[in-house]
């Protein structure tokens, strides 16, 4: 598959990564993830193992639904298609956090996810989040 043809297929759940992040909806957002125990999240150098397990921090960073803050784009996503099934995406985000004691948090990431085309449609089996200094 060409990137062209990988980025028009998955464009459209970027942009759903992004809405469900700005409502603060986990189980929103983990639907575009493969709901698998073997589906790996690093961040910041920890390894979460398992949908599960995602879920589970996923729900504590955003307070259950309850987090006050908004994500954006940061330029252009990069696409690249790997085989016919499979391709990636890195996507530059910067946010802006209200913090539980009023004070506010900007941050910027770097994110770089895995995607594969399964039954249910393309979903990330792996991905990787660091902060940008």
């Amino acid at each position: 598959m060409k990137a062209t043809a990988f980025q028009e297929q998955v464009a459209p759940l970027v942009a759903e990564l992004y809405a469900s992040a700005n409502t603060h909806d986990t189980d929103r957002h983990l639907a575009l993830y493969a709901r698998d125990p073997d589906l790996i999240f690093i961040i910041n150098g920890e390894v979460i193992r398992g949908w599960d397990a995602y879920r589970e921090r996923q729900r504590e960073w955003w307070e259950d639904g309850k987090a006050v803050g908004a994500y954006e784009a940061v330029g252009q996503p990069i696409y690249e298609a790997v085989g016919e099934d499979s391709g990636l995406t890195t996507l530059f985000i910067a946010g802006r956090r209200q913090l539980p004691d009023g004070q506010t948090r900007d941050l910027q990431v770097a994110f770089t996810a895995l995607w594969r085309k399964l039954p249910e449609g393309w979903r990330i089996t792996y991905a990787h989040e660091s902060s940008i200094r």
